[in-house]
């Protein structure tokens, strides 16, 4: 009966899991990875907390099973009969994971690594996914041991550890997703919970990037007390005047405090955030009434657009998207914004010259990159196309759309070139 015996005669390449050979080396190894990867986080923690205080560094040893399960889809059975050189090529075998508040300590922490291990490849888990996908996204740092642990640990000579750099919300999504996906095994989620968690992940990554943008919001405006001194310092010599809003009488400002205009501002991003566009519409407007300085201001516009363009309101998004760029010209999201916007009504010379004036001041945007190269694809410009398609990729490497948008064009040259073949 088939399956039943192995009547060949020939060696069963599994004998591994049978001999033991494997979980004895695997067990032998446990207790130095645990020591090595606790000094490891230790130096990490101490690099990173000067300017990421409520960072968060932990490490794990990969669980057996869920080691064994790996090994099967990444190595030859054969393979397996060497335990020592599987796992030291395992390069999660042992992980770090550093958690931050917000999206810019991500790359504060990704420095600090680098001042205490040799950072050997770097990864951007999820990026340039859209709002219709889901997955977490993560950034992945493979170093090396430091040459001290290798003296003191020499077993664990040449093994590579993990460090993944998360957001609080990149934690807690990564987290969920790995019971509800990486655990339903041969049952796949149908189309509907797809889409549900595709909903969830992408009010997760608006919100990421709306918690950055508050910071921002706090850093310009540090208190009350320096907000109304830089204002009477304005009115008095006359330099630097606050950007005014069209329709906005300057004279006759409305009076409020900081922490009202704060207040208006979160409850606007949680109905963006909620899907309550119409609500977010009406509360950046409310906003709009205030003194505003030229940060917050351009924030505010930017948001309505986004809002106004949701609701399908397009005259309305560019008027904002034009009205946040002039605010503040270093605003790269308002003005790639805007570029999109232009392309949407079929305006690619003012996309095509607004996204090269992002690039002047921001040449390592990627998302910059890839909406010149749609752009220039439009135009049929495509060996151009092809050139920003690359940027973007060089500096996302895990950016799906520009990817695909590069191999779409890459095989219609082909198929030009051969006729239509």
């Amino acid at each position: 009966m088939i399956g039943l015996s192995n009547s060949s005669g020939a060696e069963d390449p599994l004998r591994y899991l049978d001999d033991g050979s494997f979980e004895a080396s695997y067990q032998q190894l446990v207790p130095t990875c645990d020591r090595v990867l606790l000094e490891m986080a230790k130096l990490l923690q101490r690099a990173a907390e000067n300017k990421v205080p409520a960072v968060q560094v932990k490490g794990r040893v990969k669980r057996l099973p869920s080691l064994l399960e790996k090994l099967h889809r990444k190595f030859e059975p054969s393979d397996l009969l060497d335990p020592a050189s599987v796992l030291r090529r395992t390069t999660d075998l042992m992980a770090l994971r550093a958690v931050c508040p917000f999206l810019e300590d991500v790359d504060t922490v990704v420095d600090a690594a680098r001042t205490v291990f040799d950072i050997q490849e770097m990864e951007q888990k999820g990026e340039g996914r859209s709002f219709a996908e889901f997955g977490y996204s993560s950034t992945h740092l493979l170093v090396g041991l430091p040459y001290e642990l290798q003296c003191e640990f020499p077993s664990l000579a040449g093994f590579q550890v993990e460090i993944q750099v998360r957001t609080i919300l990149q934690d807690a999504w990564a987290e969920v997703e790995h019971e509800l996906i990486y655990k339903v095994g041969a049952h796949p989620l149908n189309q509907q919970i797809r889409r549900k968690l595709a909903a969830l992940n992408a009010n997760l990554v608006l919100s990421d990037t709306i918690f950055q943008e508050i910071r921002d919001y706090q850093k310009a405006n540090v208190s009350d007390l320096t907000r109304a001194r830089e204002a009477h310092l304005e009115q008095v010599t006359g330099e630097h005047p606050l950007y005014v809003a069209p329709g906005q009488d300057p004279s006759k400002p409305r009076r409020t405090s900081q922490a009202e205009i704060e207040k208006l501002l979160k409850k606007g991003l949680n109905a963006q955030i909620a899907g309550e566009m119409q609500d977010a519409v009406r509360i950046y407007t409310d906003l709009l009434e205030f003194q505003l300085d030229n940060f917050t201001l351009s924030v505010v516009l930017n948001h309505r657009g986004m809002a106004s363009e949701s609701l399908e309101h397009h005259s309305d998004a560019v008027s904002d998207f034009v009205k946040a760029g002039a605010a503040d010209p270093k605003n790269a999201r308002a003005r790639i914004n805007l570029a999109l916007a232009w392309r949407r009504l079929g305006r690619l010379d003012a996309a095509e010259q607004e996204l090269r004036e992002v690039l002047k001041f921001k040449a390592n945007s990627a998302h910059a990159h890839y909406g010149l190269a749609l752009v220039l694809s439009d135009r049929g410009e495509v060996e151009e196309a092809v050139l920003s398609c690359q940027r973007a990729i060089k500096l996302s490497h895990a950016f799906t759309q520009a990817q695909q948008l590069m191999d779409d064009l890459l095989e219609h040259s082909r198929r030009e070139a051969g006729g239509g073949s």
